[in-house]
């Protein structure tokens, strides 16, 4: 990503941090929605944004004007974290007698980010964002022409962000046998379905009661 890999994270397990920049590329690109947390005046604030990432390693997304973690801001440094699958992981799940563990997949960052009050450059975004995040069969295309888009644009602030220091956080029970690293790979896996399948379901419910 053009940035120092691990270069002044915060501490966590050596066998569970990766440096595999293709391996970190990837999961950004599959788990694209980041947390983007900064301080401003004594107080942290953090938005859920999904982001894209250029071939040379920076990131871009948008976000909308009225939110108070940028538009005050033309510039500003932050920690961003995508998350990935995570699962408690019961003794149960293994091949071998074992302790209870929690496993998760996530990527942290320490950047910058440049915020665009450009309509050009944000069109740009708004365009890239549409063809990029868009699901195979998905059709639709920013239409520069289209009254809503015309009548949004104004509202929303480009995120340019240029990374100094990444870390993947991998931990999958690496300090396990490998058949229990196995098993406890296709259990969080299993569980990751199950999950967002509640949740989707108790979402449903509460937004129709």
């Amino acid at each position: 990503m053009g940035s120092h890999l691990l270069s002044q994270c915060p501490f966590h397990y050596r066998e569970h941090r990766c440096t595999d920049q293709h391996l970190i590329n990837r999961f950004i690109d599959t788990f694209p929605l980041a947390l983007i947390t900064s301080q401003t005046g004594g107080n942290f604030h953090s938005s859920h944004i999904p982001l894209l990432r250029n071939p040379d390693g920076t990131l871009f997304g948008h976000v909308d004007r009225r939110n108070p973690q940028f538009r005050e801001a033309a510039s500003l440094k932050c920690h961003i974290a995508f998350i990935g699958p995570s699962s408690y992981i019961p003794p149960e799940a293994y091949r071998n007698t074992q302790l209870p563990t929690w496993n998760y997949l996530a990527v942290h960052i320490q950047a910058d980010i440049e915020v665009i009050d450009n309509e050009t450059e944000n069109l740009d975004i708004l365009m890239q964002s549409a063809q990029r995040f868009a699901p195979d069969g998905c059709e639709y295309r920013v239409d520069t022409q289209d009254p809503r888009v015309i009548r949004n644009l104004p509202h929303i602030l480009g995120l340019s962000i240029h990374p100094e220091t990444v870390e993947g956080r991998f931990k999958l029970s690496q300090d396990k046998p490998s058949q229990d690293q196995v098993s406890a790979l296709n259990w969080l896996v299993e569980q990751h379905k199950v999950v967002h399948e509640q949740l989707l379901e108790f979402s449903s419910f509460l937004h129709l009661s």
